[in-house]
């Protein structure tokens, strides 16, 4: 008897998932509760998701602790992937903060998973504190969004960043509190300037953009930089 119970155990314990399930019921409620996470809505019946799943069951485990795995069955939770415009499987997104922050785009296998993810987590925007690090970060061979901010502790600063943890999945993100910076360039309070990369620089346009308007949002700020980039 005891020992059908000890195999019975190790049975449930070899079976159990750290990867999070979500529904139609509860997903909403449950999304928020994570700063961040990665989502799969797949469909059992995918071949593409079959082969996915031991990885991401991996990946989970891996990062217990880091940054949570959930999945959605879209045959049974239809609304929550009809939601976020779900029309593949399997449909892998991160969110944060409870809001959907742009599809993954990184490896499928367990390792690159986590690495991938390991990246993800670390902050949305990077402090620059130096002028050399300010240029080395505007001479990227991307575009670079930077925050001035004389106040480190003011609204506009924390509305910045977390305007730049939604938007982190397609654009680079950088602030500063230096006084030495804010007057190099030309900012009297707080600003956001785009800078577009050095290798596109041509006299038909300037090589940088300051976001002018009231209050800076996410979605503000993601359509200056669209409008902006190139």
């Amino acid at each position: 008897m005891f020992k059908l119970l000890f195999v019975a155990v190790l049975a449930g314990a070899a079976w159990a998932s750290d990867v999070l399930e979500f529904t139609d019921d509860d997903f909403d409620s449950r999304i928020g509760d994570h700063d961040m996470i990665l989502v799969e809505f797949f469909a059992p019946w995918c071949g593409h998701c079959k082969r996915l799943a031991p990885e991401y069951e991996s990946a989970a485990t891996l990062l217990k602790g880091i940054v949570p795995l959930a999945k959605v069955d879209c045959t049974a939770s239809s609304n929550v992937c009809s939601k976020y415009g779900v029309s593949g499987y399997p449909t892998l997104k991160i969110f944060r903060g409870g809001e959907d922050s742009g599809g993954y785009d990184g490896p499928r296998t367990a390792d690159g998973i986590v690495s991938h993810l390991k990246k993800q987590a670390g902050p949305a925007s990077v402090e620059i504190k130096t002028v050399a690090d300010f240029e080395k970060f505007v001479g990227d061979r991307d575009a670079s969004v930077v925050g001035f901010f004389a106040d480190k502790s003011s609204s506009a600063q924390s509305e910045f960043l977390k305007s730049a943890s939604t938007l982190r999945e397609s654009y680079r993100f950088a602030h500063t509190n230096a006084e030495e910076l804010l007057k190099a360039n030309d900012i009297e309070g707080d600003g956001i300037i785009l800078f577009r990369p050095p290798r596109l620089s041509n006299k038909f346009e300037e090589s940088s953009v300051k976001f002018s308007g009231d209050k800076a949002t996410s979605g503000k700020i993601k359509k200056f930089i669209q409008d902006n980039i190139f």
